[in-house]
């Protein structure tokens, strides 16, 4: 049995997901979280694991769009209580004597584990847009920039990245002193225990619930629609249903769905992809990761995306005139790989020294 720090991005489901999926297949180890927002919120709810909350460094959305000030305010305010979150981290290290350090996309965790010379990589979806090749069309360039700085400056210290992709662009040269590994994507065990069927209603989930104009358009449908993320109580207004977050009823709407409108996000994506649902995707605007999901799911037949902040009915009338290509075409190409991550994870758990250091040359 190893002890296992693992720090998790606290902003959204999707990260906090697909880690307990990995974890509660490894039941031989010990581990203790650090992680803010719903991260602590689950771990307190669950009362399986400890966890050390801290704040959370994450963009700010509003409107469909990333608020740069906003975002940068965050930045600010995590920055100047690293020094002491980073020392409370330091000290949890010292008392309780980790073997091993993991982190998906948590900002502190790898500070600590640098200053202690913890051994510590990285398993996320993240990483891809630094290891791999991939297109930036014109529009896009601006986002493409501020992403890559932002990860350069604040998610770069890990040397050991398993990155977690429904696509597999080509791989660049490696970098110097960087072990970058690509794996298909993780589904949890708990999606699994469904069966798809096909509905006749619309699943929707959004990352924030600012994009008021998607909502006005689905009103305009003459399908059902299911929406999360909007409202934190259950309303019916027409036919549009809006349902408050919930871990079970989440995943059955989404399994007899037709197909998926989402944002981006590459945990939902896959678990839609596993139920063999074509999505559509409206990324939310300078936030690039999820545009070059969106841009990955068209390029594999998977579904479309759009950046408008004005859908219309007609948008949706074209994706659901492709609904049987899209279909076929997840059901031909979708792989997942939780077990061989797994597999992944437990070597390099007891083999700590293969571990890329995150100190090079020491």
């Amino acid at each position: 049995m190893a002890r296992i720090l693992y720090g998790v991005m606290g902003n959204t489901h999707g990260h906090l997901m697909r880690t307990l999926s990995l974890v509660n297949r490894m039941p031989e180890h010990e581990f203790i979280f650090v992680g803010g927002g719903k991260v602590a919120l689950a771990m307190a709810a669950m009362k399986k694991w400890k966890c050390l909350d801290v704040p959370v460094l994450r963009t700010v959305h509003r409107k469909q769009r990333v608020s740069v000030p906003l975002t940068i305010g965050q930045i600010i305010r995590c920055h100047l209580a690293m020094p002491r979150v980073v020392d409370k981290i330091q000290g949890l290290v010292e008392k309780w004597q980790p073997d091993v350090a993991i982190v998906d996309r948590e900002f502190f965790l790898p500070l600590a584990a640098q200053k202690m010379n913890l051994a510590c990589f990285s398993v996320d979806h993240s990483h891809v847009m630094k290891a791999c090749t991939y297109p930036v069309p014109d529009s896009q360039k601006l986002s493409w920039r501020l992403a890559m700085a932002n990860d350069y400056l604040f998610f770069d210290r890990t040397k050991h990245n398993l990155s977690v992709s429904f696509f597999h662009p080509p791989m660049k040269p490696a970098r110097k002193y960087v072990v970058d590994e690509l794996f298909p994507a993780v589904v949890r065990d708990v999606v699994k225990t469904r069966t798809p069927s096909a509905g006749d209603h619309i699943f929707v989930y959004q990352t924030s619930p600012t994009f008021h104009r998607l909502i006005a358009t689905l009103k305009e449908l003459k399908r059902p629609v299911i929406v999360y993320g909007f409202h934190n109580e259950d309303r019916v207004e027409g036919n549009v249903t809006f349902r408050a977050y919930h871990p079970e009823r989440i995943l059955d709407d989404l399994a007899s769905s037709a197909y998926a409108v989402v944002n981006g996000g590459h945990n939902l994506l896959s678990e839609a992809f596993y139920y063999g649902k074509p999505t559509l995707c409206f990324p939310v605007h300078t936030l690039f990761e999820q545009f070059i999901n969106a841009w990955h799911v068209k390029e594999m037949g998977f579904g479309d995306y759009s950046t408008t902040l004005e859908p219309t009915p007609a948008l949706f009338s074209a994706f659901e005139a492709k609904l049987a290509e899209y279909s076929a075409n997840v059901t031909a190409k979708f792989r997942e790989g939780t077990d061989e991550l797994v597999a992944r994870m437990r070597h390099l758990i007891a083999n700590p020294r293969e571990i890329a250091p995150i100190n090079p040359g020491e």
